[in-house]
């Protein structure tokens, strides 16, 4: 009986906590940190802004657009996206060319 009590509240805990938060990429000195990070397909990436400045993170697979922030993401601010296509996706701040990174979706 004790251990039927503790799959339960562990199933309980994991739909609570919804979608695995795989990587958090921190803005900061007009530079994204860490600049390349790999994800597993369906977990979550949290840009978070701690510049002064107004950013906005647009992510792309070779050509293809595949998410794009609101137009300014301010200090304190952040912006999310839960991944669930397989590749290579590079990113960079649509206000400031220099910053950008890659994040590499596998299963």
């Amino acid at each position: 009986m004790k251990r039927r009590a503790f799959w339960a509240s562990l199933l309980a805990i994991s739909l609570w906590l919804g979608p695995g938060l795989a990587a958090e990429v921190r803005i900061e000195n007009f530079a994204f940190a860490p600049v390349h990070i790999t994800v597993r397909a369906g977990e979550t990436v949290v840009f978070v802004n701690h510049d002064q400045a107004p950013h906005s993170i647009i992510g792309a697979m070779g050509k293809e657009e595949i998410f794009h922030s609101p137009e300014h993401v301010d200090e304190d601010e952040s912006f999310d996206v839960t991944l669930t296509r397989l590749g290579e996706v590079s990113f960079r701040c649509g206000l400031h060319s220099h910053m950008s990174g890659t994040i590499t979706v596998v299963p």
